[in-house]
């Protein structure tokens, strides 16, 4: 009977892909999962700053009445649909995340979000972002820093 470490080296022999560690992605065409994580905050941020942008659309628009009391008046606009469609790319994204990151380390970075909608808000659909808003959020982002620091930091030594 072949011994456990032979069968490795016979699938290389032949051809086969190495068996891959737990946690790695499975080829090098993979993006590297950190930068999915960023991807997944600026997605998630461009999905609210549409649906923004769609719920003002919507607020404005004539609506029948049927329609306006179940409240799906907001899929009027494009601008809705834009951002469910982005929401859906996040999602599938963030799925991927979490294949290779583990949540601990990857939900606290989401954090992020919160800066670049404030961000986006101010610059790109003009609203006012008051000092003790940016306040708030530099310390629920320091907060949210120290303490998933250690967890990636554990995560590295495993």
């Amino acid at each position: 009977m072949p011994s456990a470490q032979a069968i490795p080296r016979r699938r290389r022999a032949r051809g086969d892909k190495a068996p891959r560690k737990p946690g790695h992605p499975p080829g090098e065409w993979y993006l590297n999962p950190w930068l999915h994580v960023a991807i997944n905050c600026v997605l998630m941020t461009v999905a609210e700053l549409c649906l923004q942008v769609g719920a003002r659309e919507a607020s404005h628009a004539d609506v029948p009445g049927w329609l306006a009391w179940t409240g799906l008046g907001g899929f009027i606009s494009l601008w809705t649909i834009a951002g469910i469609a982005v929401y859906v790319a996040a999602f599938a994204n963030w799925l991927y995340v979490l294949r290779w990151v583990p949540l601990s380390v990857a939900y606290p970075l989401t954090t992020a979000v919160q800066v670049l909608v404030a961000l986006g808000a101010w610059l790109f659909l003009g609203e006012r972002v008051p000092v003790t808003r940016w306040a708030g959020i530099l310390l629920i982002s320091c907060g949210v820093f120290l303490s998933a620091k250690p967890a990636a930091q554990a995560e590295e030594k495993l």
